[in-house]
């Protein structure tokens, strides 16, 4: 288990948030001829798990002007590598005791007429600071582009995305969309990519 941080689970219950880092060789342009291929070994041509992925990430690359063609007419080979990992966020919390005393006076839960002591006593306590350790997922993906000709990386892209009992597969659809917004990105910049949760995962 990796004891992360600080707490950012993806934005609030209607969006996703990922960490997003690029690298790009020196002098790289973003030119057209943009034609690929997968670069896959023998032993992963046949996970399913993974064509599902690049077929993700062939319909993010296409409104990028990328075609996907044969590996003999290919400009770039693109690789995907990504896993999940568990992780423990450290989040620090305030609790309001029932009945609490704030700075105009006490004040009560709806269920304070019910305590023992009713509603008025016996006494007030101000708010209480609770840390606590909350289980997460930790999706990574990476993508890299290389020059067919040579095998040249020219193109490095990696989103990191942590969620509350989230998985590999319900984070990997935002992961590849955020490591392509604002394509091509400024080099070694790290930036955090919100997009909007989809209706079937709300």
């Amino acid at each position: 288990m990796v004891l992360l941080g600080t707490l950012w689970l993806g934005g609030c219950a209607s969006t996703v948030t990922s960490e997003v880092t690029a690298f790009k060789q020196a002098g790289w342009q973003n030119d057209a001829p943009r034609t690929y291929a997968f670069d896959t070994e023998k032993a992963q041509q046949d996970q399913l798990d993974r064509l599902t992925y690049q077929q993700w990430l062939a319909e993010t690359l296409a409104p990028l002007g990328f075609s996907q063609v044969s590996r003999a007419q290919a400009r770039y080979l693109v690789g995907m590598s990504y896993e999940a990992a568990p992780g423990l966020v450290r989040v620090v919390d305030t609790a309001y005791p029932d009945p609490w005393y704030g700075p105009w006076g006490p004040y009560w839960g709806p269920y304070a007429a019910y305590r023992p002591w009713g509603p008025w006593g016996p006494g007030y306590w101000p708010p209480a600071t609770v840390v606590r350790d909350v289980p997460v997922t930790v999706a990574t993906l990476s993508v890299v582009f290389k020059e067919a000709a040579g095998g040249r990386p020219v193109y490095q892209v990696t989103a990191r995305q942590q969620t509350e009992g989230g998985s590999l597969q319900s984070a990997m659809p935002y992961l590849i969309r955020s490591a392509f917004a604002n394509f091509p990105a400024d080099d070694g910049r790290p930036r955090r990519v919100t997009l909007p949760l989809d209706k079937a995962d709300r």
